[in-house]
């Protein structure tokens, strides 16, 4: 030790300029990485940064995102106080490795004549890094089908004078032959509708948003 020590100071122009030319080599290497990061992150050849602060600063902002979306719903439609345990739970069961890779860039279909009502819970489900495309009507909704994939579906109930527009989408794609997930986000939630939604072959029939961004982090993660 003593040797080395003394090796140090004797040769201490030397170690400083190695010591100088390593900083230089990392700066570079951490500059190139960074680059090629983005470049990727770019080209849509990565979809997530797994870097610990990075995830830990996503993973909050989407249990805000989902914790505004819930207090917003909750308070229009007179339910009880947030469960922000259960919001905690299902946002972090989101990022976990296991499900984050399966989750992350899913498209989902939101059909609703009223998108305004929607506006944070689509916010929330965003910030899961999930593609939301929004639609006004049975019609607009079938349209996009036409035009892109889509891994899942949330539909409103009632729209306008139709008060059974979101069995007439489900059907509608059903007869299409196409299994995606469909499910109901409406103001009412009783057991007849939970059934009768089930037998007509949607996954869910609910007026929680929480229930909702549970459900759909099941289904595509």
């Amino acid at each position: 030790m003593d040797s080395m020590i003394e090796f140090i100071q004797t040769h201490r122009p030397y170690v400083d300029v190695a010591q100088a030319l390593s900083a230089v080599v990392n700066l570079i290497g951490w500059s190139l990485g960074a680059i090629l990061l983005v470049r990727a992150w770019h080209n849509k050849a990565i979809h997530s940064v797994s870097v610990g602060p990075i995830n830990i600063k996503m993973q909050q902002a989407a249990i805000e995102a989902t914790a505004a979306a819930t207090r917003d719903w909750q308070a229009k439609s007179g339910q009880p106080e947030v469960d922000v345990t259960r919001i905690r739970s299902t946002v972090g069961r989101a990022f976990s490795p296991e499900v984050a890779d399966r989750l992350i860039g899913k498209a989902i279909l939101w059909v609703d004549d009223n998108p305004a009502n929607n506006e944070l819970g689509v916010r929330a489900l965003r910030k899961l890094q999930l593609d939301v495309e929004q639609a006004t009507s049975t019609e607009q909704g079938l349209a996009a089908m036409d035009r892109r994939h889509f891994d899942l579906v949330v539909s409103d109930m009632g729209r306008g004078d139709n008060m059974r527009a979101g069995y007439e989408l489900l059907s509608a794609i059903r007869a299409r032959g196409m299994t995606v997930p469909f499910l109901i986000f409406a103001g009412s939630d009783g057991p007849e509708f939970r059934r009768e939604a089930a037998e007509r072959g949607a996954q869910l029939s609910t007026n929680s948003i929480i229930e909702l961004i549970d459900t759909i982090i099941s289904h595509l993660g």
